[in-house]
């Protein structure tokens, strides 16, 4: 996935370069996404997701197909090594386990989140009471620079959403939800007010004092769709405990 982004941003950088004369400002308003955003890009701040690169690649005569994943898969354990802690057990069965796919990298600040890419694959015990009765599970990984969610989160733990799970009525539920102005995957925790004729959306960190909540609108950031702004329910959690 990095050598591919690798590749992909050194095309854009030379397109701008030889189609606008190095012209930022200009080839954003021709690729219609905002020079900041591209700024980011260009300089490695922030890596675009590929829903929003595609059209500029379309324009630049090139094209991406992706083949389609499903969340949540079945497992088939062949010829299962245990551990050395569990080598008298019995073999796992597989019935009691799924496999959620790891689908990218999410920030607890600004992120990105390539869904279309599945870097690996998380067993995942069906009976865990946080687990129980869900099916469409995709694994995310904390960004390396993201520490908005600390000392719940931090970079590198990896967290476990439910995308069948918007449910926003209670308050304070941590969320996968997403940048209105890229599409960019961020951890945090949500409020939702109804204001009748709209709802305001407040993402907010539990590291607040390096982190100010952000407020928007569904209607005028998110076109009143909650699928555009919340991907699902944050339900379970992996941390890497060496260091702490």
């Amino acid at each position: 996935m990095e050598d591919f982004a690798q590749h992909v941003m050194e095309l854009i950088r030379q397109a701008v370069e030889t189609e606008f004369n190095g012209n930022v400002s200009r080839a954003s308003q021709a690729w219609g996404i905002t020079g900041d955003n591209l700024h980011k890009w260009l300089r490695g701040d922030r890596v675009p997701t590929l829903s929003k690169i595609s059209p500029i690649l379309n324009r630049l005569g090139a094209s991406l197909s992706l083949a389609h994943h499903d969340a949540g898969r079945d497992v088939c354990f062949v010829d299962a090594r245990l551990a050395p802690a569990g080598e008298h057990a019995a073999p796992p069965a597989a019935l009691d386990y799924m496999a959620a796919p790891l689908v990218g990298e999410a920030g607890a600040g600004p992120g990105y989140l390539p869904q279309e890419e599945i870097k690996s694959w998380f067993l995942v015990y069906k009976h865990q009471a946080a687990v129980r009765y869900r099916r469409n599970l995709i694994a995310v990984e904390i960004g390396p620079a993201s520490t908005s969610m600390r000392p719940t989160l931090n970079p590198g733990d990896i967290v476990l959403v439910d995308r069948d799970d918007r449910d926003v009525s209670q308050p304070g539920h941590m969320m996968l939800v997403l940048d209105p102005m890229d599409g960019s995957g961020m951890i945090k925790r949500v409020s939702v007010t109804d204001l009748k004729k709209d709802c305001r959306i407040t993402y907010y960190s539990d590291n607040a004092l390096e982190n100010p909540p952000q407020i928007y609108s569904l209607q005028n950031d998110f076109g009143g769709d909650f699928e555009r702004c919340i991907v699902g329910r944050v339900v379970w959690a992996w941390s890497d405990m060496k260091g702490k």
